[in-house]
């Protein structure tokens, strides 16, 4: 992620200034201001007058080492997210704001040249000023003794503003002084501080130059691509152009793609045949230094890199044995790197890196084997072994419908483990070969079994009969010679149902029959379950008012005939209030609820023949009934 931002965001050039035109050797010092939190402690032999910020956007005569850089000062500044240093994850560089006035702002004191070796210093640059109008800065790089004998000095010049954050390198090659390993590397800022003169700089490195070194191998290609059974010895040679006196080599090989290097033991002329080695990624190179100094790595230059790939026999990245059951299917994906042929039982045949065999049977079982090319056309075969595995024989109970409330048994067989499924109203454990269930709905159940190596299923569908609920709704009362309807309500599975009794009914198997008795009656609905899964009943009392029969005389006499006052029908109304008054309107007799009969008397002495008058109040939302009755001899 890193590296593409890098690409995006910041581009590097190369200014040609006194850098070195012959051959490099790895760097002897390679500043890069570390990776993540780093402060000038850390930083060996580092050394400025400049005054260290933690923070971002440094003042004049201030610096910071960061891994990014915003738009500082109010976006005047490029925006860098990243150091220079290619693959750096949070790398730092050195972001400058110069002083006022020319000075020093980096001296370091680095060691491990080699004497009278030439040397390439270079560093990288970026002008952050966006406005061209503003000071540029303008840096001289000076190579000295440790007691200030300049040995080199190369000044950059006005650092140009860019069109964009754009890196540049600048540097020079100078002889490392005669018995002397350490040197002074100063950078001196030569513009005037105030508006613009902001800079980063990163990757200053040393590294020794040389003769122009060339290795070429006899395969005509630097690049060797070759199979893991190839038996060819390549052969490498090497030239360099005019400069040392007095060459020694050595070959070198790296076994990490060019992180480090090892010398190869004997390989110190200028060409070398390599063994017969095994599959790998293998680097070579050719390093040449000025007589004894090539026994130090820091003194010698190397050459481009030759590259040697020794690809390991290509497989199909699968596994050599696979067992499936009848009716699976399988699936092989190999690597999608190289072509295939591959071959099999019945006839199969297919070129395709992934491939899928459905519904396997016994005649799919067998070996199948792949004639395999990769992409740089070396040839291997591969292979698997496809065994098919029996199913089980699995049994279990048969499809059943129950009443809701009861249990069944499940039974299952032909294997060594059970598993049932779902849960759901489980009795016992569902690795039970045998269960007992009490659902309350119909479900569907799957019994797994397996005998160890293959897994089969099968549904058991239960159906559950629903038992019969009933609901009557109330019913208002009626007068004698009305109807009323009656409502029912009927859950259940598969039910017959009736009203009883079957009598002042119009039609009693429906759920809203028209009733009309002629006395109060307590009809009720019953449904019951073709599966005989129960009877369900429920009642409605229809109150039926009577119509009152009101005498208007009777005969007290003791004559045992027509001895009482009744009121025909008050039982219907077992509230009814009555009273008896004289001519005068005096109350003679009342009676409140429960009215059977009256004998014609008035404390315990009978009344006079004659005409009296009554009120009867029979409640039940029914009119007050008045009139006149005589009491005749």
């Amino acid at each position: 992620m890193y590296v593409f931002t890098f690409l995006l965001l910041t581009e590097s050039r190369s200014v040609q200034a006194q850098l070195c035109n012959g051959s490099l050797g790895d760097p002897v010092v390679n500043i890069t201001f570390g990776t993540g939190n780093v402060t000038p402690g850390s930083i060996a032999g580092f050394n400025t007058d400049y005054q260290y910020l933690s923070g971002s956007c440094p003042n004049d005569g201030q610096y910071t080492i960061a891994s990014i850089s915003p738009a500082c000062y109010g976006g005047a500044w490029w925006t860098l997210s990243s150091d220079h240093t290619p693959n750096d994850v949070n790398g730092n560089m050195m972001i400058v704001n110069a002083s006022y006035n020319p000075g020093d702002f980096f001296v370091d004191t680095v060691s491990g040249l080699c004497n009278g070796v030439t040397y390439e210093f270079a560093a990288w640059l970026l002008n952050l000023v966006k406005d061209p109008g503003t000071i540029h800065p303008n840096i001289t790089f000076s190579i000295e003794t440790t007691t200030g004998t300049i040995i080199q000095q190369y000044q950059t010049g006005d650092v140009p503003t860019t069109s964009g954050p754009i890196w540049n390198q600048y540097g020079f090659f100078f002889a490392a002084p005669a018995n002397s390993g350490r040197i002074v590397l100063r950078m001196r800022n030569n513009a005037p501080g105030g508006i613009g003169n902001d800079l980063v700089i990163d990757d200053i490195t040393f590294r020794p130059c040389g003769p122009k070194v060339t290795a070429t191998s006899s395969s005509g290609n630097n690049t060797i691509y070759t199979c893991s059974y190839d038996t060819t010895h390549y052969s490498f040679s090497g030239i360099a152009s005019s400069g040392f006196n007095n060459i020694n080599y050595q070959w070198q090989l790296s076994n990490d793609n060019g992180k480090t290097w090892n010398d190869i033991p004997g390989a110190t002329t200028s060409s070398y045949t390599i063994p017969i080695t095994p599959a790998g990624y293998f680097l070579y190179r050719l390093t040449i230094a000025e007589g004894t100094s090539i026994s130090i790595n820091n003194c010698r230059i190397a050459s481009d890199t030759i590259i040697y790939y020794k690809e390991p026999l290509p497989t199909a990245g699968i596994l050599p044995r696979y067992g499936n059951c009848l009716g699976d299917s399988i699936s092989i994906k190999a690597d999608p790197f190289n072509t295939y042929q591959w071959t099999g039982p019945s006839s199969f045949n297919t070129t395709q890196t992934a491939f899928t065999i459905k519904n396997l049977s016994y005649k799919d079982s067998g070996w199948y084997h792949a004639s395999i090319v990769s992409k740089t056309g070396c040839v291997a075969k591969d292979s698997f072994y496809l065994q098919i595995n029996k199913l089980p024989a699995i049994h279990t109970s048969a499809n059943t419908s129950i009443c809701e409330g009861d249990s069944v048994v499940l039974t299952g067989t032909g294997g060594d483990s059970f598993l049932w499924s779902p849960t759901t109203y489980l009795n016992n454990h569902a690795t039970d070969s045998i269960i007992t269930i009490t659902p309350t709905n119909a479900i569907v159940y799957t019994l797994h079994v397996s005998n160890g190596v293959c897994t089969d299923s099968q549904k058991v569908h239960i159906n559950v009969w629903k038992k019969p609920t009933v609901i009557v709704n109330k019913a208002t009362a009626i007068y004698e010679g009305e109807s009323s309807m009656l409502t029912g309500a009927i859950t259940g599975t598969d039910l017959f149902y009736y009203w009883k009794p079957n009598t002042n009914i119009i039609n009693n198997s429906t759920l809203t029959p028209t009733v009309y008795p002629d006395t109060s009656t307590t009809y009720y609905l019953v449904a019951t379950s073709y599966h005989n899964c129960g009877v369900a009943m429920d009642s409605v009392f229809i109150k039926v008012y009577k119509q009152l029969h009101i005498p208007n005389a009777f005969s007290p006499n003791g004559d045992g005939k027509n001895d009482y006052w009744k009121i025909g029908n008050s039982f219907s109304y077992p509230n009814t209030e009555v009273m008896i008054f004289n001519r005068g309107g005096a109350l003679l007799y009342k009676a409140a609820g429960n009215f059977i009969q009256w004998d014609g008397k008035v404390n315990g002495q009978t009344l006079p023949i004659g005409t009296y008058y009554y009120i009867i109040n029979p409640h039940e939302n029914q009119p007050i009934y008045s009139g006149w009755l005589q009491i005749v001899q």
